[in-house]
């Protein structure tokens, strides 16, 4: 008659103790991954925004008779197609209200020009975050960027 050995019992047991070990574990290293993930999107957006606004005040500092160049109440048309450029080609689309023109004191030689760009993103979590009371709505991300205006 065979002996059982207790390696063989054993076996059963640790297969029982890794799916409970896994089940406690699994949540965590996706709430990790998951969190790596939206933090690599914000950082990711917070470098397109800064330079499409980078873009968009080097061309405005360098034409600045774009400032006449208004179609339906928007002003600064080619500088506005400038930044929508930058924006699209990283995967990222602006609309017109996210860009604060009001702080272009334009457009003398010498004075300098700012366009601020502010984006709104929603993260993986935001349902979550906000329920839990962390969050108050989606992140916000902004960028300035002054420039002088030159002849």
């Amino acid at each position: 008659m065979p002996c059982k050995t207790k390696s063989n019992e054993k076996k059963f047991e640790d297969y029982g103790q890794s799916l409970v070990e896994l089940a406690l574990v699994l949540p965590i290293v996706l709430l990790l991954i998951l969190g790596a993930m939206d933090f690599g999107r914000m950082f990711y957006t917070k470098i397109v925004i800064t330079n499409a606004a980078r873009e968009g005040v080097n061309y405005l500092s360098r034409h600045k008779e774009d400032k006449d160049n208004c179609a339906s109440g928007e002003c600064f048309q080619d500088t506005w197609e400038v930044i929508q450029e930058e924006g699209t080609s990283s995967g990222i689309s602006f609309i017109y209200s996210e860009v604060d023109w009001a702080n272009t004191n334009c457009c003398t030689v010498g004075s300098p020009v700012a366009i601020n760009i502010t984006k709104s993103i929603d993260l993986i979590f935001d349902g979550f975050l906000q329920s839990v009371g962390i969050l108050g709505g989606p992140v916000t991300l902004s960028s300035q960027i002054k420039m002088v205006v030159q002849e």
